[in-house]
């Protein structure tokens, strides 16, 4: 296999060996050229007519290891360059399994002519694209689903927006409950909102409008529309990356509304860059979040199991879609402890050049 298709197949050329015949044909030349170097070391000592074989032996010990030596090291070349060559197929896998896993359904790997890899290639890609059809008909379900609920969601809504105008004449048993139905239908309204927006971020509904975003102005831009001070950010880089800004906004905004919910609010906001990544770490001054529950939180309605969402006001989506966002972007977040107590959530995104380029790993 010569690498890794998004999408398409790549056609091979007739003529190319089967992985067992590579293998067969280079540890018969391996062997060869080993004992030919053989061959002409023993050929080498007997040549010397002027001693006994046992002389000829004991005289030549340099040349006898160095044709051990020069056997050895023919051998190790050609076992580690038959070993690479054999080994780039299961590169190709384990590299399209990791695309797979961060989001990227649209991996296959390219079709072989080889006899020995062509049936494992067809059932990975046979299993991808069952996994990718079956993800297709959950998120469009998602979708659907939140749709459907938004029209009686507005009749729910303009009902209780009716007798809240007519607040003053109710009795104050119906006050309670008009105040208890007015808080759970603007809690289904929010929770319809991040439904819908996961499903389309899941969908992949915007993913080519990708522009430069500079990373230090969008959390200015998001600060100040939520009515936060810009005291708490400080920008240690100016750094840009390749994404969407108002899914980027509304991802940001939901670590801060969770801060704000669970932290006691943001106490610090920080943009640097990390090698070739834009790092933003937003730290709370809350109680912290156990080790054991810092990949849980970005569940699906992980606030809801925990038996917090009736205390805290959340839906239990709001990072659940900032992790979507995230990977869609390429990116990642977690959940660490704060120096000195307290969340602090770090996302890492690919930072991009002027050019619009990703920046290069380097190697230290």
């Amino acid at each position: 296999m010569v690498g890794i298709t998004n999408a398409a197949r790549v056609e091979r050329g007739p003529g190319r060996w089967s992985l067992r015949s590579r293998v067969t044909t280079a540890f018969a030349a391996s062997s060869g050229l080993m004992a030919l170097v053989l061959v002409l070391a023993v050929f080498a000592v007997i040549s010397d007519e002027s001693r006994t074989f046992s002389e000829r032996l004991h005289h030549r010990p340099a040349l006898l290891v160095g044709c051990a030596v020069a056997a050895a090291l023919v051998g190790a070349a050609v076992g580690v360059g038959v070993s690479r060559r054999m080994l780039k197929p299961l590169r190709d896998v384990a590299e399209a399994a990791a695309l797979i896993a961060s989001g990227e359904l649209g991996t296959r790997l390219p079709d072989s002519n080889d006899q020995d890899l062509a049936s494992t290639v067809a059932s990975f890609n046979r299993m991808v694209d069952s996994l990718q059809r079956r993800i297709d008909r959950e998120h469009r379900l998602f979708g659907d689903v939140s749709h459907e609920l938004r029209t009686p969601m507005t009749t729910l809504t303009t009902a209780v927006g009716v007798l809240e105008r007519s607040r003053a004449e109710l009795p104050p048993r119906s006050r309670q409950a008009l105040d208890l139905v007015s808080a759970e239908v603007e809690h289904l309204r929010r929770l319809l909102d991040d439904l819908l927006a996961l499903a389309r971020v899941e969908a992949g509904m915007h993913h080519g409008d990708a522009d430069p975003v500079s990373v230090g102005d969008l959390l200015v831009h998001t600060l100040r529309d939520s009515h936060r001070p810009a005291e708490l950010l400080t920008v240690a880089d100016r750094v840009t990356v390749l994404g969407r800004k108002l899914e980027l906004e509304r991802a940001l905004l939901n670590v801060l509304k969770n801060a704000d919910r669970h932290g006691g609010g943001a106490v610090a906001v920080t943009v640097r860059r990390d090698g070739p990544e834009a790092v933003i770490e937003i730290d709370d001054a809350g109680p912290g979040v156990a080790r054991a529950d810092r990949d849980r939180i970005f569940e699906r309605f992980a606030t809801s199991r925990n038996s917090r969402r009736s205390t805290t006001g959340g839906t239990g989506i709001g990072l659940a879609l900032v992790a979507e966002t995230v990977s869609t972007h390429r990116g990642r977040v977690e959940c660490t402890e704060r120096p000195g107590g307290g969340a602090r959530f770090v996302i890492r995104l690919p930072a991009i050049d002027r050019e619009g380029r990703h920046q290069p790993v380097t190697q230290s």
